[in-house]
């Protein structure tokens, strides 16, 4: 059964530039999504993301915002160059079917000319109950299923430290399973995705590794 046809998720789009002294201080481009047509789990659901936005926005144009005030300042002092700050929050929707909707968000930090600091997660819904769906709900009839879960994504990183396509930690399955990432999982067609924080597994520059845990026959019932 398809998602019927009012239900849309339209994306908020906000950029804006604050300076001190008309110079340039901080940037930013914030992105959240608003569901349309979704009934009243729908407007709870954009509720909860029009929250988050502002927090987002009030964190860049409060603490974030001063600090690089203070920065540009102490750079003018020491006659240095200031390198405006950038932020940017993102998504896109994933999955929409079956009254299931799944979102990817990812969020970078640069301070200045420092390294990107990132973040990146996954939000699964239940567009009638307008509640989180969790993860074991698709699993309703398998055992062990968080263990075999945990051991395709060990498959899946040793295979990728060995090709060299991600530079993991030596003992990154024990720091792996501290993140405790699946509490931001992702809905796919293809399966589970999952995201380890940064730095908590892999050196920084790596951001945040990403695996994809394929269904092993068919996809479940949503």
């Amino acid at each position: 059964m398809k998602e019927p046809a009012e239900v849309q998720i339209v994306w908020q789009e906000e950029r804006r530039c604050l300076t001190l002294e008309g110079e340039t201080v901080l940037e930013y481009v914030l992105c959240w999504p608003k569901v349309e047509g979704g009934g009243l789990g729908g407007r709870w659901i954009s509720r909860y993301y029009a929250h988050l936005a502002r927090s987002w926005r009030q964190r860049w144009e409060r603490e974030v915002y001063w600090c690089a005030c203070l920065e540009l300042a102490a750079r003018r002092e020491s006659a240095r160059p200031f390198v405006p700050w950038r932020g940017e929050l993102g998504g896109e929707t994933v999955l929409l079917r079956d009254g299931v909707l799944s979102l990817r968000f990812h969020g970078s930090e640069i301070r200045g000319d420092s390294r990107p600091a990132r973040v990146r997660w996954g939000d699964v819904w239940t567009l009638g109950e307008g509640a989180p769906k969790p993860l074991h709900s698709l699993f309703r009839t398998q055992r062990g299923w968080r263990s075999r879960l945990w051991e395709a994504v060990f498959r899946q990183g040793e295979a990728r430290r060995q090709s060299g396509d991600c530079f993991l930690d030596v003992n990154w399955r024990k720091k792996a399973k501290a993140a405790r990432p699946f509490r931001g999982w992702c809905l796919t067609e293809a399966g589970v995705e999952i995201s380890l924080p940064q730095c908590a597994a892999a050196p920084a520059a790596e951001g945040c590794p990403v695996f994809t845990l394929p269904w092993d026959e068919k996809p479940p019932e949503l």
